[in-house]
């Protein structure tokens, strides 16, 4: 059996077109793969923890063997929970709509905890940087609002 994670990062639900759009992709693929396990959550209805300064101040102590208190161990322990639902996926569908030219800070929020050396990628000063979440496909689904005309200020 395959898991799917999906992501939507729109708080307008059904009136969203990007979710709308992959809504009928993941409605497609669950009827094509009726074994594999969907999990569908929305970045604004879900409890993602704040990468603050506990959070922050977590990852560097923990990370370095440093000691941490009570507080930033919980901190770090949210983070991983969130990675570990990410990284355990074997597919990914993302809902994104376009907010200000850029991806709504929700979904931001969710990136930046996602990104952890160690956990989503690794550096050496051979190989640099590699990412550590490797063949498992993803598929994006932008939409925006608005009209962006050749000629118009918006082009």
């Amino acid at each position: 059996m395959s898991g799917l994670l999906y992501i939507q990062a729109s708080p307008r639900g059904k009136r969203s077109h990007c979710i709308a759009v992959a809504d009928a992709f993941v409605e497609a693929y669950r009827q094509k793969n009726p074994n594999d396990k969907i999990v569908s959550w929305n970045v604004f209805d879900a409890s993602i923890p704040n990468f603050d300064g506990l959070a922050v101040q977590a990852k560097y102590a923990i990370l370095h063997g440093q000691p941490h208190s009570k507080e930033q161990l919980q901190a770090w322990k949210d983070v991983e929970r969130v990675i570990e639902q990410f990284t355990s996926a074997d597919k990914y569908v993302l809902a994104i709509p376009m907010w200000n030219f850029s991806i709504p800070y929700r979904l931001k929020q969710y990136i930046d905890l996602l990104v952890q050396p160690g956990y989503t990628f690794s550096y050496s000063q051979e190989k640099g940087y590699e990412g550590l979440v490797v063949g498992k496909p993803l598929l994006a689904v932008y939409a925006r609002g608005g009209e962006y005309a050749a000629g118009t200020e918006t082009e």
